[in-house]
């Protein structure tokens, strides 16, 4: 399995990943995403794309900057396999080197292999109260 940062030239195996939620992905929408300076997203790849991740660069008024992950898949019938947490070791590698304080996702309690996923790569939740606000 390689695992890296994904690039305009990744837009058509991109395509065609198809994540837990069913998202479809158009090529116009990923060229544009990979394109912008505050997003970066990474894949395991073997033959195909086998996890898709993705996030942002939020910089702080102090002048650190964060990395916020916002999403990472793992084809339905790999999962369980640990490309999920090696993907997320990779991912945090690469937010080490680039100098960012920190990352961070949000996830469910309930989402089980999530959060298995999560601390197996090293990550950690301070609390039981933590509470997600989402405005649409």
């Amino acid at each position: 399995m390689e695992y890296r940062l994904a690039t305009p030239q990744d837009a058509e195996i991109i395509c065609r990943f198809v994540d837990d939620r069913q998202t479809l992905y158009r090529k116009k929408d990923v060229l544009s995403f990979l394109q912008r300076e505050e997003t970066t997203a990474f894949l395991a790849v073997e033959e195909d794309v086998a996890g898709f991740a993705y996030g942002y660069a939020l910089y702080r008024p102090d002048g650190r900057k964060d990395f916020y992950l916002h999403s990472i898949d793992v084809a339905d019938h790999l999962q369980g396999s640990g490309y999920g947490t090696a993907l997320m070791r990779f991912i945090d590698d690469w937010r080490k080197a680039g100098g960012f304080r920190k990352l961070f996702l949000v996830t469910n309690r309930c989402n089980k292999s999530a959060c298995r996923c999560y601390e197996k790569a090293g990550g950690t939740t301070a609390s039981d109260d933590d509470v997600v606000y989402v405005f649409e």
